[in-house]
């Protein structure tokens, strides 16, 4: 229990330095957690409680949170294993976690006053970019539109929760690989490893996607609401991408193509995001994986 203090400490204190110090030590501390989590549920939730008040009172709202999302994310890992569920499903409630957890702590903190509307950042940050531009777009090799700048960071601020998960995409990934690197000298049960073939989201995915695609019709454009239901939109698009990139090489493999060449066929598919989509749509909705897995056996 003692190391597992000490990681989480060393945790808190790199991520007070730098955000990127403790995305970089988040795997080790995240095993240390787990670990103790399978030996001892009481000892787990005691090392919460013992950093969780001195952490409210002294840390920043942004490592607080951090610290938050650590023992959270740990939680849901332990939980994946012992659920014996597999690696892709992992990353999907892991990506949950830790973009559902920065979301929703971002606009508690905002709701509190905890910290500064991230509106009122950007717009500051906004004027002081277009100011900079116009002070110095005289002496630039090619005249700049800056209507057309403005627009983009506009857009960029408002898919924010869309690059959020993306980012929390990239942490998962890097905290299940570094963890089955870890684990796989213990005694614990590894998540079930599938080929990228195999890789099969649930079918409520679709559900959330139809749904929201549709209200989205509904919706005025310029709204917090209209914001929210277009970054849903932009995640699920991607889950859906990368479940048709996956049915795509499964039936590669099926039609016994060679590896190298089943992988050359996908490049046009990555390419071609909207084709792609409408693979992983068309998969979900009429289950082709399936019915081609039933005539196999």
């Amino acid at each position: 229990m003692m190391l597992v203090l000490l990681m989480v400490f060393v945790f808190i204190t790199l991520t007070d330095i730098s955000l990127f110090l403790g995305a970089v030590i988040l795997p080790f501390t995240v095993y240390f957690l787990v670990k103790l989590k399978h030996e001892s549920n009481y000892h787990f939730w005691l090392t919460f409680v013992s950093f969780l008040i001195p952490a409210l009172i002294l840390l920043s709202a942004t490592v607080w949170l951090w610290y938050l999302l650590l023992y959270l994310l740990a939680v849901v890992l332990h939980r994946t294993l012992k659920q014996n569920l597999s690696q892709e499903l992992t990353l999907f409630y892991v990506t949950a976690t830790f973009a559902l957890g920065t979301i929703g702590g971002l606009n508690i903190m905002q709701w509190t006053g905890t910290i500064q509307p991230l509106s009122d950042v950007y717009m500051n940050f906004r004027n002081w970019y277009m100011e900079q531009i116009e002070m110095y777009g005289d002496f630039a090799a090619s005249s700049m539109d800056t209507e057309l700048i403005g627009q983009t960071l506009d857009q960029i601020f408002i898919s924010l929760p869309a690059y959020i998960t993306l980012i929390s995409f990239a942490l998962a990934l890097y905290t299940v690989l570094m963890l089955r690197l870890i684990l796989g000298s213990s005694t614990v049960k590894l998540w079930e490893y599938r080929s990228f073939k195999d890789w099969n989201f649930p079918r409520f995915i679709l559900y959330l996607f139809l749904i929201s695609f549709i209200v989205s019709f509904f919706t005025t454009e310029g709204t917090t609401f209209f914001s929210t239901m277009s970054n849903i939109i932009i995640v699920l698009e991607w889950i859906l991408y990368i479940h048709g990139l996956s049915f795509a090489y499964f039936f590669f493999r099926e039609k016994k193509l060679h590896v190298a060449l089943s992988v050359l066929l996908l490049i046009p598919l990555i390419i071609l995001k909207p084709l792609t989509l409408l693979i992983g749509i068309f998969e979900m909705i009429f289950r082709i994986r399936t019915i081609i897995e039933l005539r196999r056996k």
